[in-house]
């Protein structure tokens, strides 16, 4: 059974300022207001006057009423609650083991769905599904933006729509699914293999060679010279490759994660003209 969710509520606190012309000697900030963790005492972030702060302990349960109502199999479903920046961003993870689809004999992912919120304006509310590969523990991305639900942190959660789109991306997952079967049959040469290397490293000579490495050391032993082991190799980089700040890591990878889905339309291409 999935525990309630237990999140640290934000306070909106008034933002001032030294003045010694005032007879208090501290004016007010009118047009902004500060988020304020009330646990830490920290300042998590300034916002407009007029934004409307939407708390973790209020989207998340509707969030995830709209979930159970939705087409997906909720049977066996997990839920990992992660937070970076002083619990200014928050991602929860959802795991859908009914919906596990075969790539191909003995490879295996299941659905997951990310769901995002942020109090220091970097992430508007917003949930993203992909799959987890349960050889190696990667997540993996999927490039359809019909796959994603988002909302305005000046709106409540529309629970109708939340429960639409998730059966629009229920259909975009089996899609996806059925795309990636071809991939552990399809052959990649040197030159494409550095172009997408390339693209995601963006002049990094050290994460090409990291890149390099893995695909060579590990997937292409696996899979053999294949868009699958490609595709494995930026997948594995996002979930896998080290941080420096650990504290922060669940929005690094998230980060990460929005990398790798630019460049998945070159791995289409591939596959498309194979």
């Amino acid at each position: 059974m999935i525990e309630p969710f237990n999140f640290v509520r934000m306070e909106e606190r008034p933002l001032h300022f030294e003045s010694f012309g005032s007879s208090t000697g501290v004016g007010s900030v009118g047009q902004f207001k500060g988020i304020v963790n009330p646990e830490t005492e920290k300042l998590v972030s300034v916002v407009g006057a007029g934004y409307k702060l939407e708390h973790n302990d209020e989207v998340f349960p509707k969030f995830e009423d709209a979930i159970r109502l939705s087409s997906l199999n909720t049977a066996g479903m997990t839920r990992d609650v992660s937070t970076s920046h002083g619990e200014g961003r928050t991602v929860v993870s959802y795991h859908f083991p009914e919906h596990r689809v075969s790539i191909k004999d003995g490879d295996e992912m299941d659905l997951t769905l990310t769901v995002l919120n942020s109090y220091d304006m970097s992430w508007r509310f917003r949930s993203i599904m992909g799959a987890f590969r349960l050889l190696c523990a990667n997540g993996l991305i999927l490039g359809d933006p019909l796959a994603e639900y988002s909302g305005k942190h000046t709106a409540s959660l529309d629970t109708d729509r939340a429960i639409k789109d998730l059966g629009i991306a229920l259909e975009v997952y089996l899609q996806n699914a059925d795309a990636l079967k071809e991939y552990p049959e399809i052959a990649v040469t040197p030159i494409q293999i550095d172009s997408i290397f390339g693209a995601l490293a963006k002049g990094s000579k050290t994460m090409l060679k990291m890149l390099d490495e893995t695909f060579n050391n590990i997937y292409k032993e696996e899979m053999g010279n294949t868009l699958w082991a490609l595709y494995n190799t930026l997948t594995d980089w996002s979930t896998h490759a080290k941080v420096k700040n650990e504290a922060n890591a669940p929005s690094i990878i998230i980060n990460r994660e929005e990398r790798v889905r630019k460049i998945l339309p070159m791995l289409e291409d591939i596959r498309l003209a194979a």
